[in-house]
């Protein structure tokens, strides 16, 4: 089709300076499709960076949570180290009697060991793995063994503030729970790289616990311990106990098993991306350096509190920080997951209301149209028949007039059914063939431009709606406007789409019209279904314009969230 460019522009120019735009046919229309994202989920869906499992939400944002746990996890150290030189080389005492300090300590640790049993059993039911079985028996190992130091310290203080009797039975319970819980760190690190539990998991997790109950009845039968046997020793004057031979054995093997299950936990994070994993890992430090402190200076009154058990109480601490960064990140993927399925569903309404688009357009060609036409060749037969009176040859003429009009619209009404199911040509195309489109049937003019880049951002709802204003907009410069040419610009800048549909017709009074023009209200809700806003210029003998501007997609409130 070949356009007077200088004509066009004369004509637009009265109605928008940047009119030239029309002004020649640059349809330079991406042909893209759209790529569907992978949706993460709880369970270890694959996501869009990779495949995630553990903890629900714990692979949120992996780089830049790995970054912050790589420094915290060095960091640990770092801190560990110093303390540590502090008391070999300052010679910094390790021990203080202070009783209430030592039953809020205890019980802070007790409280939040029982918490990541709960939550770490709670991971292996949800989500299956292996490691939090592990997890699970090494907190309900080390609770179990605070409760014993905290119902101890009730029942043996006189009051709050003295300190109790030592006690053999304590002393060992705390060897073996930290030994236990050391063991079943590295075990974690390690069975959990095979699909197996190697144990039933009712087993790994009252095994340990079994165990650390039987040594404080041991502890409690046989007491004082054989000398060999002895983790602790009172030599001291001051009534402060020493450290065996025994029992330094046992802190280093057991501190050493914390170093090892803090590196298995930091390969886990490594691997799986699970933030609980990086901070067990962070945590473990500080109960391998514990047992080194436990070593130098080791607890037996229930009153007495050591540098060991301050590093125990970070330990306790990294955990819960631990898990409060795991409650957040799974929150942040619950949102981005309901994000995704509002996406998804508008994805699906969208399909199934082409689908059902194509099957109208099917029926009204196949079924409506041809009878109409059948309809048609019967009437005209009619009227071409002799002998017919003067009204009964005006009543097939107005039969057929009426017949006419029925066809047209039955033929526009397929026109945009089908125009929709063509819609993976590309957003861009399909507003261009609609209006080229409605052109050609009504003898119209077009000039089509497109500005901007990729349309597949758009919503499905909004370009649906896009379309749909579009044809009314032309539709109604075909039947009121006597118009001649039509320029449409479709244009995308930032996140919002414009699209401005501008004719040479006669115009119209926009306030004499109001309310009472159905295809300006339809316009107008169409709009605002999208979000977006439809104003409406014109003036008699000088034409219309119509602009439409709107978001790429309509803010809606997540899942579960108040509207």
């Amino acid at each position: 089709m070949v356009h007077d460019r200088h004509a066009t522009e004369s004509i637009l120019d009265r109605h928008d300076a940047h009119a030239d735009s029309f002004s020649t046919v640059a349809v330079g229309c991406p042909i893209t499709s759209g790529r569907r994202r992978g949706i993460r989920t709880f369970g270890g869906t694959v996501a869009a960076r990779g495949v995630s499992s553990g903890w629900p939400g714990a692979f949120a944002r992996p780089y830049r949570a790995g970054e912050t746990l790589d420094r915290l996890f060095v960091l640990a150290i770092a801190a560990c180290v110093a303390a540590t030189t502090a008391l070999l080389v300052l010679g910094v005492h390790g021990h203080a009697i202070l009783p209430t300090v030592d039953v809020m300590v205890d019980t802070v640790a007790l409280v939040a060991r029982a918490t990541l049993t709960a939550l770490a059993w709670a991971r292996y039911r949800e989500s299956r793995v292996v490691a939090a079985v592990y997890h699970a028996a090494a907190f309900l190992s080390l609770a179990v063994a605070y409760g014993i130091d905290v119902l101890a310290d009730v029942h043996h203080a006189g009051s709050i503030t003295s300190p109790a009797e030592p006690e053999n039975a304590q002393v060992l319970v705390f060897a073996v729970a930290t030994l236990a819980a050391a063991i079943l760190f590295v075990l974690a690190g390690v069975v959990t790289r095979h699909r197996r539990y190697g144990w039933s998991p009712a087993w790994i997790l009252s095994v340990p616990t079994l165990a650390v109950l039987l040594a404080g009845l041991v502890g409690t039968w046989i007491d004082p311990a054989p000398d060999p046997l002895q983790i602790i020793a009172f030599t001291d004057a001051s009534g402060l106990p020493d450290t065996t031979p025994f029992g330094a054995a046992v802190h280093l093997v057991t501190g050493g098993l914390f170093f090892a299950g803090a590196y298995a936990s930091r390969a886990l994070w490594r691997t799986d991306r699970a933030v609980v994993d990086g901070w067990i890992a962070v945590g473990l430090v500080f109960g391998g350096f514990a047992e080194l402190h436990w070593m130098l200076y080791p607890t037996a009154h229930p009153g007495q509190v050591s540098t060991g058990d301050l590093l125990w109480l970070g330990f306790s601490v990294s955990l819960l920080i631990g898990l409060e960064s795991a409650v957040r990140a799974g929150l942040r993927e619950l949102r981005a997951a309901n994000v995704e399925l509002v996406r998804l569903r508008d994805a699906d309404v969208e399909r199934a209301a082409l689908e059902e688009r194509s099957r109208l357009a099917r029926e009204l060609h196949d079924g409506l149209a041809q009878d109409l036409w059948l309809a048609k060749l019967r009437t005209g037969e009619l009227a071409s028949m002799d002998g017919l009176s003067v009204g009964a040859r005006q009543a097939a003429r107005d039969a057929l007039a009426a017949i006419d009009i029925g066809l047209g619209d039955a033929r526009e009404a397929v026109a945009a059914l089908r125009s929709f199911a063509h819609h993976d040509s590309g957003f861009c195309d399909l507003v261009h063939r609609t209006v080229e489109d409605i052109g050609e049937r009504f003898g119209l003019r077009v000039e089509f431009t497109f500005e901007g880049d990729d349309t597949t951002r758009i919503d499905p709802r909004t370009r649906a709606e896009i379309v749909r204003i579009a044809q009314e907009a032309m539709t109604n410069v075909a039947r009121h406007a006597e118009a001649t040419v039509v320029g449409v610009r479709l244009a995308i800048s930032g996140d919002r789409v414009t699209l401005r549909v501008v004719d040479n017709g006669r115009g119209f009074d926009t306030a004499a019209v109001g309310l009472e023009s159905f295809g300006l209200v339809t316009m107008r809700e169409r709009a605002a279904l999208i979000g977006g806003r439809l104003r409406v210029a014109s003036r008699a003998g000088s034409g219309t314009r119509v602009v439409l501007t709107a978001p790429f997609a309509k803010q809606a409130p997540l899942v579960g969230q108040e509207l």
